[in-house]
């Protein structure tokens, strides 16, 4: 027994903490050129770029749906050694990323404006917001070609690849923002232009990994026949983690347009760092959650149901502890987070409060977010799709829009750890409800 639990502390080790530093630098995306942003061009340089977040993510978030569901169908084949279902798997989902590529930059480049001004983008706004969503929705392919390669390499039994690979990509973008923004002098198109080559040159790198003599997974034509029924299959398998990524743009949204409804254009701003914090919160419990369902999916798919579920537990507890960390982190630095982001003043002021009540959430993050990818990896679709989608597009936006009505901007910042509670209660009965009421 005591053999046992080093060996799955090891393998949990071995596919939580690339992932983990995988999202980490995914998410430092936008850290990055946020702080980059709002050192060129101040408060409204920083809200033009927040009103676009939403928009230019839901790209990403198909990408992750179609890439995760890829690789859970990849990670169940290779537990019952069916290497030729997991191929198809990852022939079809690149054919269809391309085709959902297509249709989304089409409508998003159809309607950029009136969807923006949805987003909340006020006349001020608008010029930046348009220059910096439209290059990067022409980049479009490039961002869900690199989600969905880096959940496939992941589950592929490559995890430490694929955190090399977010690795080069974050340094392309950091030397990228610097080049074209300062010396350049190119401002937040700047930025944008940065994002979108190091997103492109890491998709390209991702792809070609499949042409290696590494994986069994490699290039031929049969794996590109496409059929509807894998289509359903890969966006059932997908489906609770395009939610998972719409629950930040939700989170996003929502706040944008209640902090510019109750603080302004500070408070804006504002956000836009508390936001950008929350986002790398969020994107690192999800590389936990993403770390734990490939060996959840593999155990799964081979019948190892005990040890399953030991794995789980392991990421309950590592999520919890995880959140209190970054709860700290957080409060020990308000006052000092925001000048990195070239905030001042009431905006300044605003963001450090903010900052002290939001990081509450980190508290429960990821406890959720991996009961959610959990139940995604053991075929309880309905089960993470209700929590993840109930997140998304119910109990966030109740919070957001009611307790504001009593507090005001506070009202605002106190969502999030508000509408975390309300899903933990969901959790807690998905856990001991259901059983007693099975027994």
């Amino acid at each position: 027994m005591k053999f046992t639990w080093k060996k799955n502390v090891r393998l949990f080790g071995s596919y939580v903490l690339p992932s983990m530093i995988a999202m980490l630098i995914v998410g430092s995306y936008s850290i990055v050129d946020t702080v980059f942003i709002g050192r060129s061009s101040g408060e409204i340089g920083l809200a033009s770029t927040a009103v676009t977040w939403p928009l230019v993510m839901l790209l990403g978030a198909v990408g992750d749906m179609l890439g995760t569901g890829a690789a859970i169908i990849i990670s169940q084949s290779r537990g019952a050694r069916d290497i030729k279902r997991a191929r198809m798997a990852l022939g079809n989902m690149l054919v269809w990323q391309v085709v959902f590529c297509a249709v989304l930059t089409t409508v998003m480049y159809g309607w950029l404006e009136d969807i923006l001004v949805l987003f909340g983008a006020t006349p001020e706004l608008i010029p930046g917001a348009l220059a910096y969503s439209k290059i990067l929705i022409a980049g479009g392919l490039g961002c869900m070609f690199m989600m969905g390669v880096l959940a496939v390499i992941r589950n592929d039994g490559r995890p430490v690849w694929a955190m090399w690979l977010t690795i080069g990509g974050l340094l392309m973008n950091i030397t990228l923002d610097y080049i074209f923004i300062f010396p350049m002098q190119m401002g937040i198109v700047g930025a944008a232009y940065a994002t979108l080559v190091s997103q492109v040159v890491s998709a390209i790198v991702g792809l070609t990994y499949f042409a290696l003599p590494y994986t069994e997974l490699r290039y031929g034509y049969k794996m590109f026949r496409l059929r509807f029924s894998r289509l359903q299959d890969i966006v059932k398998n997908g489906f609770p983690s395009l939610g998972s990524q719409l629950s930040i743009i939700a989170m996003l949204f929502f706040h944008n347009y209640q902090s510019l409804k109750y603080g302004g254009v500070n408070g804006l701003a504002a956000y836009t760092f508390i936001g950008a914090v929350e986002s790398l919160g969020s994107l690192l419990m999800t590389g936990l959650s993403l770390g734990v369902q490939p060996l959840v999916a593999y155990l799964y798919g081979g019948g190892k149901y005990l040890r399953q579920n030991i794995i789980g537990n392991m990421g309950y507890v590592t999520a919890f502890v995880l959140g209190i960390i970054m709860m700290s982190v957080s409060i020990a630095g308000h006052n000092i987070f925001p000048a990195w982001f070239n905030l001042q003043g009431e905006a300044a002021a605003m963001a450090s409060h903010g900052l002290i009540i939001s990081s509450t959430a980190f508290l429960l993050l990821g406890v959720i977010r991996v009961a959610g990818y959990y139940y995604q990896a053991t075929g309880k679709i309905m089960e993470s799709s209700l929590l993840i989608y109930g997140d998304a597009f119910f109990v966030l936006p109740l919070c957001l829009f009611i307790l504001p009505l009593y507090l005001g901007l506070d009202g605002v910042w106190w969502a999030m750890p508000a509408s975390r509670v309300l899903l933990f209660a969901y959790v807690c009965w998905l856990w001991f409800g259901k059983k007693r009421r099975r027994r």
